[in-house]
């Protein structure tokens, strides 16, 4: 895993020390080299993590007569087959590393098809000297991250937005980027906290020439010919175990040591079970637990750990080993980002570290195979509808009446939910379900006047694009376009890159995902058991325990910590001086939610860590 930088100058040469000041920001995403190219107007930039080619895969790399040179991010699963085509139509390679066929790719195969070939996890840039053109592209899915910025005189790209920061004089936020992440806890791309910043979309490539940018998207899983939808579900259950089994393989492959993270539900624990059964000595496994018993389930991971006799290594974290760096955390995601869950994610990935350079993680299956609980919204929806009038008004004075508690909690916010979205449209209950911090209504009382968007668009424009499939098809579209790629994936790199370390996720490969919309929505949601293929396909690997586990996630108890350790910074970030001195938010509505949190009245942890995030990332960026 490495980070790229790049400057495009309208006039003028681009010099060495400038793209330095750009790659010195991307040191932890590679520790072990950097490389640089300029060529008149043009430079590239380049950290490296080594673990393919660890002895002569620096960049950046070029082409026989060194007139295209690329540097890049990510792996490509499938570069030796690629690399056995490409020699047989005569192209010469100097290294082992899957960075050149790419190169020796775009020679052979124009940009666009070359991408479609591709099968990997992938930010790149590679330029064409011949023909004055600078191409940066994004991997199908959007794994691997990639940012730009374009004023009058430069244009910029990086593998994070640390390092175009210095390049933006003046730094405004972008209404559109904050409220998305106040509704979502996240920003999905092409939007930034900044305005002009952006984000490359997944399936997506930029060419720039003479100094002009256009976006073209090469890929979407709706266009391409996946076949026709499965019918015998026995076929489709071997169908995804060997197409699983052949992903993880793929994965396996690194100069390096490899382990996985294994929090113990079905997807990490399908993933490392293949990973020992295809590995000669026991794989390393590493789990993170919690000294809040209520929200430690390491024991479900030690189960696995037990059954494949793996190496397995567990951390306990408590408030304290956040508190020294939760700001750190925080802050290397350079704009809001509101998942608690990084929290455990980044210590997993230190832990990881330790004694491997490599994990494969269990991400993606809950988008492509119906895993969150939001996807039994229409089942409770329906079932709550169906209840007479006066036991419908009966649970909701019940609601408003219990206090929330650790024991009432999980109930209480599910039956809250349940009744609030009773009478949504399709859409609006997935968008609901979708928003886990404040709602339209509530965000436009939490801002002030100039502050308000419209983030509704966005959303029901990708749900839309899917336009023969059914409301359950549709939202697992969408949450493929936009939560895998502005949450789960910005979440997973970030931790691993903060850590000089490598993450892999088998369901994501590009014959996984289309075989998945190739599946009836019965196939993955039956009745209310959630991703009914997957146990299928693997319930004679997993012990029986494994497979009536409920969904945890990676829950963090910031609603307690809010009550106790995290109150009086909480209290003090969102002060009447300073959220007045701001301008963003409305006062009286901002000491509510801090009021009735406190009070145990309602539980608004996902409002207040978006809040307290904003706030810790406001007063380093732009006080």
């Amino acid at each position: 895993m490495c980070g790229i930088v790049g400057i495009v100058k309208k006039a003028g040469l681009v010099e060495g020390p400038e793209l330095k000041k750009m790659s010195d920001k991307l040191t932890q995403r590679g520790p072990d080299a950097e490389g640089f190219y300029c060529h008149k107007n043009v430079g590239l930039g380049h950290r490296r993590l080594s673990v393919i080619d660890v002895s002569s895969g620096n960049q950046p790399i070029f082409n026989e007569d060194k007139s295209i040179a690329i540097v890049f991010n990510g792996e490509i699963y499938n570069f030796q087959e690629l690399k056995q085509e490409l020699q047989q139509k005569g192209h010469t390679f100097y290294t082992q590393s899957d960075t050149e066929v790419i190169i020796h790719g775009y020679e052979e195969f124009g940009i666009e098809r070359l991408l479609n070939m591709l099968e990997g996890m992938f930010a790149f840039a590679i330029y064409d000297s011949n023909a004055d053109t600078l191409f940066i592209a994004r991997d199908k899915f959007g794994e691997k991250p990639l940012y730009y910025f374009q004023d009058d005189s430069a244009f910029f790209f990086a593998s994070e937005l640390k390092a175009i920061n210095p390049f933006i004089e003046t730094k405004h936020i972008d209404p559109m980027g904050l409220n998305l992440f106040l509704s979502l806890s996240y920003i999905p791309a092409p939007y930034t906290i900044y305005k002009g910043a952006q984000k490359l979309k997944q399936g997506h490539y930029l060419s720039i020439h003479n100094f002009e940018s256009q976006d073209y998207k090469y890929y979407d899983i709706l266009t391409q010919n996946i076949g026709e939808k499965y019918t015998d579900i026995e076929a489709c259950k071997t169908d995804l175990r060997n197409l699983l089994e052949n992903s993880v393989k793929q994965r396996m492959v690194a100069d390096v040591p490899v382990g996985a993270f294994l929090s113990g539900g079905i997807d990490s624990s399908i993933i490392a079970t293949l990973m020992s059964r295809f590995s000669e000595k026991p794989i390393n496994t590493f789990t993170i637990g919690f000294r809040e018993k209520e929200y430690d389930e390491s024991m479900r991971a030690q189960v696995i750990a037990d059954r494949i006799k793996s190496e397995h290594t567990v951390h306990y974290l408590g408030y304290q080993d956040a508190l020294h760096i939760l700001d750190d955390i925080i802050s290397y995601y350079d704009e809001p980002f509101g998942d608690s869950s990084a929290i455990p994610s980044f210590f997993v990935a230190k832990l990881a570290k330790e004694k491997v350079d490599v994990v494969l993680t269990g991400d993606c299956a809950d988008e492509l195979f119906g895993g969150y609980d939001k996807y039994l919204a229409p089942f409770y929806v329906q079932k709550f509808n169906n209840l007479p009038l006066w036991v419908r008004s009966l649970c909701s004075q019940f609601v408003n009446i219990v206090p929330h508690s650790r024991f009432t909690n999980v109930l209480l916010r599910k039956m809250k939910k349940v009744i609030r979205n009773a009478e949504y449209s399709d859409f609006d209950l997935h968008y609901s379900m979708m928003c886990l911090s404040f709602s339209d209504k509530e965000r436009r009382e939490l801002l002030t006047k100039d502050w308000n968007a419209d983030i509704k668009p966005h959303i029901k424009n990708v749900y839309d694009h899917y336009q023969n499939g059914s409301m359950m098809e549709k939202g697992f579209y969408t949450d493929l376009k936009v939560v895998l790629e502005g949450d789960m994936f910005v979440k997973t790199d970030r931790v691993s890159m903060m850590n000089s370390l490598e993450t892999r996720a088998p369901f994501i490969a590009s014959s996984i995902a289309e075989m998945a919309y190739r599946m009836p929505v019965n196939f993955k949601i039956n009745g209310k058991q959630k991703k009914f293929i997957l146990k299928e396909a693997f319930k004679d690997i997993l012990p029986p325990q494994t497979l009536r586990f409920a969904k945890a996630g990676f829950g963090v108890p910031v609603d307690h910590w809010f009550r106790k350790d995290l109150k009086d910074g909480l209290i003090q970030m969102l002060s009447k001086e300073f959220v007045e001195q701001q301008g963003l938010f409305n006062y009286a509505v901002v000491q509510k939610i801090v009021d009735e949190h406190l009070r145990g009245k309602e539980n608004h942890k996902n409002k207040l860590w978006n809040l307290f995030v904003f706030q810790k990332w406001y007063m380093k960026n732009i006080v």
